[in-house]
């Protein structure tokens, strides 16, 4: 007979459905399970592996089930069927998986359904979905301004589909041998970032065309929050990344609004500004209690050489001229 996935990590075997259900339910979450079609039995196993932000589970009820968790909420999930058929609908969409060639990515706040066949048994695979968030936040320089959405359906059987999902099979495995270096905190971490940096580059979301760099125009308002935080504090040392968390956007598109609504980069934008405060407050500074460098440094101007040949070329003039042309005009 042929070994199961994970057979080395049983957590139960039962013929009871209320048991069943419940030893499911603490991995994954609350849910309905509904035994279905004449006489019918529960032959039901679980196996799982726990990781950091990962934990990959084989599940079979060895009869016809419907199960509904419905939103899953704090986790996504990977339905892999390893045999039989399973359909699933998540939201709007539903598909039938088969082994080998199509499985099923559930989002987190869309309801899910399934029906699975009594020789179904399946890998799924929970994904926190703080570590998704927080890998894609990271992957466009930017908050998400919505929920992560997965397109439901997955062919696995060529593209980066394949690749991921060939990844993903060969770490199954090797968690299933007794001395794997997934083991170790290393590995298992290297390996939940490939798997979840893998499903945001394989499986399409809303958020794929960002990824891609085919980012929405950024509408004003939002470019109007960068400008806000670069007009109102130009001293704090922001950063396009920090510009674009703020703002909502990836950034690239925020690079991309700038130059298209204002002609210049969001660190060309924050150095006029700054340029022009230094300017400001030596026009109205007495020359004999300050000095250019604890203005300059004031206002965020931290490389005095650079700063003085931007200013000159800006104003026509050296900080220290116009410093010391408002001390002749008192004079």
């Amino acid at each position: 007979m042929t070994a199961l996935p994970l057979e080395n990590y049983k957590l139960f075997e039962s013929r009871d459905v209320d048991e069943t259900r419940d030893e499911v339910g603490k991995i994954f979450c609350p849910h309905r399970l509904d035994v279905v079609g004449p006489k019918p039995e529960l032959h039901a196993r679980m196996h799982c592996r726990r990781m950091r932000n990962i934990a990959v589970t084989y599940v079979s009820y060895g009869w016809d089930v419907r199960v509904n968790p419905g939103e899953l909420d704090s986790f996504f999930a990977i339905l892999v069927p390893t045999a039989g058929r399973g359909t699933f609908q998540c939201g709007f969409e539903q598909i039938q998986a088969l082994p080998q060639q199509k499985i099923a990515i559930a989002s987190a706040t869309e309801p899910l359904h399934m029906r699975l066949s009594a020789d179904c048994g399946q890998l799924v695979v929970r994904v926190e979905r703080a570590a998704v968030e927080a890998r894609l936040s990271e992957m466009i320089d930017g908050a998400l301004r919505e929920p992560v959405r997965f397109q439901l359906g997955m062919d696995v059987a060529g593209g980066y589909a394949r690749s991921w999902f060939d990844a993903l099979s060969y770490g199954v495995t090797d968690l299933g041998r007794p001395e794997t270096m997934l083991a170790h905190p290393l590995g298992m971490e290297q390996f939940e970032q490939n798997i979840i940096t893998g499903l945001l580059l394989a499986q399409p979301h809303n958020y794929t065309a960002m990824l891609n760099g085919d980012d929405r125009p950024v509408p004003s308002r939002l470019l109007g929050i960068a400008v806000d935080l670069m007009e109102g504090h130009p001293e704090w040392a922001h950063t396009p990344a920090s510009l674009a968390r703020q703002a909502g956007v990836s950034v690239r598109a925020l690079q991309k609004a700038f130059r298209e609504q204002l002609d210049s980069s969001p660190s060309e934008y924050l150095r006029g500004v700054r340029l022009q405060r230094v300017h400001d407050e030596l026009c109205a500074a007495q020359y004999d209690v300050t000095t250019v460098g604890e203005i300059a440094s004031k206002w965020g101007m931290a490389h005095h050489g650079r700063f003085a040949a931007v200013y000159r070329e800006r104003f026509g003039e050296s900080p220290k001229q116009t410093l010391s042309r408002q001390h002749a005009r008192k004079g």
